[in-house]
């Protein structure tokens, strides 16, 4: 008997244990929840779902930056509707104990673009369009402007020039991350009357050479006829102004190695993609093309600053063999003969060994007289004049030196067989470079300089040498017109 009632109670025993393990609870675990943020834009959804070990007598609770949104659901679609950072918490708990992860989310702000309106600007002006822009903190923004199917800018400001009047549609595009906006705006451009060709000599500086007729703006014929301005410096600056407006006719000779002008247009020459902006004519060979400087006046002062210069890219770019050269030439004095006068300068230049030498004309007094019987300044250098035969007494005129520098590049290079002659040279505005040869983007240009950077050398046939040919009359360069190849008036 005793023994039925042990084995009973063991038996009573050992179902209790049995129902005990049934009822066990094991803690539940959360994982597959990344440690990196989401990022979402406004009116994105997504289904967050984290894997969970321990599904028994588990509640569930969903939690958005410590307040409860969702209840007894093992998954939560969160939803994208205002900017800001979030925390998706899902809680978990049974029996057995609890568990909670989350989830990083930033939603971003939205683009949006402020562009004034009305836009208006005269033609070949620019016009600095400057939006005001907000959105998510982020270092992708990409902005595209255009003008129908054609890409004009592809920074966040624009600086809007057309050289014809009219209404331009523009379309203003930003992306950032998956983020993208448009803005369109009109902008009116007005008409005006300019003139193509860059009359206005704002600088000259020549270098002396042979045999020129060096006071005469335009052809060095025309002093036959009295066409030349032995003026003062700032008198002659303004006389050449006024002729190159009247014609692009109307030349400059910037003589040897060095010489340059600098002239000003009466607008901005537009960049225009895909094309040359200006049409140089002047007088040079295939082996001494001269060097294109511009400048877009950007602080609008009127004047070319230091900064503000750009060489214009060509086949000789980075070619020269002396970067920074000079030559000093100073007045030397004038000689007479029976029937010839004899103007000299002397130069050095600035190498390590220097060369030096004397630049000479002659000129023959006979043939020195105009049509009207007038005594010519005819192959005197820009300044220089003698007022009285009699005496022979040489002036020097008002602002022009004495002694002067010229400095620049030089490249060196055998001409032989390279005849100058008048011929156009097509100048495009998107090949401007700086210092270090990087490309600039310019809206368009304000300034032009030319400039003599060939240092010529010529084979004499007869001696078998190759000889200094550089102050010699036939190898000096000579601008005419630099017209705006946009203006259509």
């Amino acid at each position: 008997m005793k023994k039925i009632v042990f084995l009973t109670l063991l038996t009573v025993v050992s179902l209790f244990t049995a129902s005990c393990r049934k009822e066990q609870y094991n803690a539940p675990t959360l994982s597959g929840i990344g440690t990196d943020t989401i990022t979402m834009n406004i009116g994105d959804e997504i289904v967050l779902a984290p894997n969970i070990t321990n599904t028994k007598g588990n509640s569930y609770s969903w939690w958005v930056n410590n307040k409860q949104v969702a209840a007894s659901q093992l998954n939560y679609t969160f939803a994208a509707t205002e900017p800001g950072n979030f925390d998706v918490t899902l809680k978990v708990n049974n029996k057995g104990g609890n568990d909670e992860q989350s989830y990083k989310i930033l939603v971003e702000k939205p683009i949006a673009i402020t562009i004034a309106d009305p836009l208006a600007v005269s033609m070949c002006n620019v016009l600095e369009i400057a939006p005001a822009i907000t959105g998510p903190d982020r270092t992708d923004y990409e902005y595209q402007w255009s003008i129908g199917d054609s890409v004009i800018g592809k920074k966040r400001n624009l600086e809007f020039i057309a050289p014809e009047a009219g209404t331009y549609e523009l379309t203003f595009r930003i992306t950032a991350g998956k983020q993208s906006t448009t803005i369109n705006r009109s902008v009116t451009v007005k008409a005006e009357q300019y003139v193509k060709n860059a009359y206005t000599l704002l600088e000259y500086l020549p270098s002396p050479a042979k045999g020129q007729n060096w006071s005469v703006i335009g052809y060095a014929d025309n002093w036959r006829y009295g066409a030349e301005f032995p003026l003062s410096y700032n008198d002659y600056l303004a006389k050449s102004s006024e002729l190159r407006k009247l014609s692009p006719n109307n030349g400059l000779v910037l003589g040897s190695w060095g010489g340059s002008a600098t002239f000003k247009f009466d607008h901005t020459v537009v960049n225009a993609q895909g094309k040359p902006d200006l049409e140089m004519t002047a007088v040079y060979s295939r082996l001494d093309v001269p060097a294109v400087y511009v400048a877009y006046d950007r602080n609008k002062n009127g004047q070319p600053d230091a900064d503000e210069w750009y060489e214009i890219k060509n086949e000789d770019y980075g070619i020269e063999d002396i970067a920074e050269y000079q030559i000093s030439y100073a007045y030397s004095r004038v000689e007479f003969d029976a029937r010839r006068m004899y103007h000299y300068f002397t130069w050095k230049d600035n190498q390590e060994e220097p060369v030096s030498g004397e630049v000479q004309y002659v000129k023959i007094m006979s043939t020195a007289m105009t049509t009207a019987n007038v005594f010519s300044t005819k192959g005197l250098f820009p300044g220089y004049t003698m007022p009285d035969t009699a005496t022979k007494q040489m002036v020097v005129m008002n602002g022009w030196p004495t002694s002067f520098t010229r400095k620049g590049k030089r490249i060196s290079r055998n001409v032989s067989g390279a005849v100058q002659f008048q011929q156009k040279l097509n100048i495009d505005i998107e090949m401007a470079v700086n210092a270090k040869g990087e490309s600039v983007s310019l809206p368009g240009i304000d300034f032009i300089r030319v400039q003599k950077v060939v240092y010529p050398f010529q084979l004499d046939t007869g001696l078998g040498i190759v000889k200094d040919w550089n102050m010699e009359e036939g190898r000096m360069s000579q601008v005419f017109g630099i017209l705006d190849r946009h203006l259509k008036n």
